[in-house]
């Protein structure tokens, strides 16, 4: 059996930083709020390689002495605490006297700071943890503190770090926090010597929002209705996003709990409840929201790197945070239908604003009309008479009573014995061949209803064409009908979502999306296939994006093919025809044609199946005429 022993100081500080210090992220986060806590007002940052290679902090704050300085790099030294029963007071960032330590036993750093009654500063090169060189230096008022090849003594962990451009969108979104949290601070963000993000001090949150994000956003931001709970003294303010705006992920969704960005799922499920049927699901806001409690009240020492916060009374918060952003957007939908002075809208819920925006019918606006009823005693109203395939067969004539034979194995499970709601996916292929089904019609504008003596089937008109659409795309990748647009469609990104998606365009350009970057911040998509005609494709690249941030972690191959597939099911969504389009007979044929001649047709793409089967013998009992 080995013996217990005690490792050396240095072997035990590498393994101590890893509680602290994971990814570059987090040496930034620990620095810049160090810089925050020496009163800096302005505070500048370097990153090279995503800060794998340099991260340089320069803050203007108070500075250390040569012996503070010596001293920082100690583990738990602090000048923020003397015990424990201080945590309950501190209003500081950094207290435990270990980042520092952390930072320096696992990189190679330069230390540089000088307090303002010193004419000269104090110059430290630390390796290991420990100082290697000393000197004395003539510089500015502060603290510019430089970290170079970080884990460059522990391998095992710098071969986890993400790629270049994963590291850098989380330093981003840290630097969106910062600069959130501490409007009266100037920020700059240089990444491989170019300047990224540059806010300097203002006065209202809404003046540093529309320095970090785009016009398009910025427009679209109303201030939070303030709550105040008295009895807990719990009071919430901020930022969030109207009904018009919303993103496909979260990384514009920022809670700050006294001023500590911190990150809590309970406070994203409140924010989404008070969003409920003002947004489409699945889609996230942008929120910038500020919590302010009792420092005794919460708990953040719950988490290393203190991400995260744990409240005293969490369902207080949540409820209140939930009721102040379900008010301020009813507030601001009341205050725009005030505004509008247009008769037409004298009795509508809705302001002209809100109207405009309805989507646009999916099919191309040149195609023909028809009024031919979809069957009889249907009320007559115009419809699209719209191919659903890449191409147009030519339509075979059919009997008056529209018999449609479409193989069994499609919607059929066990004749006579199928319980309720059967999935098709289940059906044998060995099922009999010489029965024939019935189109009844369209129901809801969703189902295309066929009947057969084994029982009814409902087919999910935009599942199923979805489907065709998915093989369609993947069949012919290469040879994709594509239309050059004659006025190119350009869509304006962030400094994140650009990086994420730049290195990915040829799949797009694969699928016939012709698409580049246009500018710094931009994509110009100058062809689409002709089945996107009249279609944006912004909402489709940025779901790609917000997909790529999600899965990471997967390696390039997998994520190659999976996104692939993600986009080809993405482009069969936005082309299919949805629920709400009023189909022909014709066009309802035509599905179901399309459909018989489609592989893994017992689902769309996205999983959900094409058809569902009610028998007969489940519908006799209902009625009561079987048991």
């Amino acid at each position: 059996m080995m013996r217990i022993k005690q490792l050396p100081p240095h072997e035990a500080h590498k393994i101590a930083a890893g509680e602290v210090v994971d990814r570059p992220a987090n040496v930034v986060k620990e620095l810049v709020e160090n810089a925050i806590d020496a009163g800096a007002t302005q505070i500048v940052v370097y990153i090279e390689n995503a800060g794998q290679k340099t991260i340089r902090i320069v803050d203007n704050g108070c500075g250390m002495s040569p012996d503070d300085a010596r001293l920082s790099i100690a583990q738990y030294a602090t000048s923020k605490i003397t015990s424990i029963d201080d945590l309950a007071h501190l209003h500081t960032f950094g207290f435990r006297g270990e980042a520092l330590a952390s930072i320096t036993a696992v990189s190679k750093t330069t230390l540089i700071t000088k307090e303002q009654e010193s004419n000269l500063g104090i110059s430290l090169t630390i390796e290991n943890g420990a100082i290697v060189s000393e000197s004395s230096i003539s510089c500015n008022t502060g603290t510019d503190i430089t970290i170079s090849d970080l884990f460059y003594n522990v391998p095992a962990r710098k071969k986890f770090l993400k790629k270049e451009e994963t590291e850098w969108r989380t330093i981003v979104q840290l630097a969106h926090a910062f600069c959130l949290s501490y409007i009266t601070i100037g920020f700059k963000f240089f990444h491989n010597d170019k300047l990224i993000i540059n806010c300097p001090a203002v006065t209202t949150l809404t003046d540093r929002a529309a320095q970090l994000w785009e016009r398009a956003i910025s427009q679209n931001i109303i201030s939070l209705i303030s709550p105040h709970d008295t009895k807990n003294n719990i009071h919430i303010t901020g930022l969030i996003s109207n009904h018009h705006y919303y993103r496909y992920d979260r990384q514009h969704v920022f809670f700050f709990v006294n001023n500590r960005w911190v990150k809590n799922y309970a406070l994203g499920s409140a924010l989404l409840k008070g969003y409920l049927n003002a947004i489409p699901p699945q889609r996230s806001p942008l929120a910038a929201l500020f919590i302010t409690v009792n420092q005794a009240d919460i708990d953040v020492n719950i988490h290393p790197r203190k991400e995260e916060v744990q409240f005293l009374h969490p369902r207080i918060v949540e409820v209140l945070l939930q009721k102040a952003v379900k008010e301020t957007l009813e507030n601001h939908l009341s205050s725009q239908i005030t505004k509008s002075t247009r008769p037409e809208f004298a009795t509508s819920p809705f302001p002209s604003s809100v109207i405009s925006e309805f989507p646009t019918h999916p099919f191309p606006t040149d195609l023909a009309f028809s009024t031919q009823p979809t069957f009889p005693g249907h009320q007559k109203s115009p419809v699209f008479a719209a191919p659903l395939a890449f191409s147009q067969p030519t339509p075979p004539a059919f009997p008056t009573h529209n018999p449609f034979p479409v193989r069994p194995e499609y919607f059929s499970d066990s004749p006579k014995n199928v319980s309720k709601g059967a999935d098709i996916s289940n059906i044998p292929l060995e099922t009999k061949t010489d029965q024939s089904y019935q189109l009844i019609g369209q129901y809801k504008k969703t189902y295309l209803l066929l009947e057969h003596e084994d029982g009814l089937f409902l087919i999910d008109q935009h599942a199923a064409h979805e489907r065709i659409l998915y093989e369609l795309f993947a069949q012919k990748f290469n040879d994709i009908a594509t239309i050059s647009l004659l006025f190119p469609q350009i869509i304006n990104l962030s400094d994140d979502d650009i990086l994420t998606i730049i290195a990915h365009l040829d799949l797009f350009n694969q699928n016939g999306i012709l698409v580049e970057q246009f500018g710094a911040n931009q994509l110009v998509i100058q062809a689409i296939p002709v089945y996107l005609k009249n279609i944006a494709c912004d909402d489709l690249i940025k779901n790609v994006i917000s997909w790529i941030k999600e899965e990471r972690t997967i390696n390039q191959a997998d994520m190659h093919h999976a996104l692939l597939q993600k986009i080809r099911a993405q482009m069969a969504c936005k082309a299919a025809v949805k629920a709400g389009d009023e189909l022909t007979t014709e066009q309802m044929h035509q599905l179901l044609r399309d459909l018989d001649k489609t592989d893994n047709r017992f689902t769309c793409p996205h999983g959900r199946p094409t058809g569902w089967l009610l028998s007969l013998h489940e519908i006799e009992k209902k009625f009561k005429r079987k048991t």
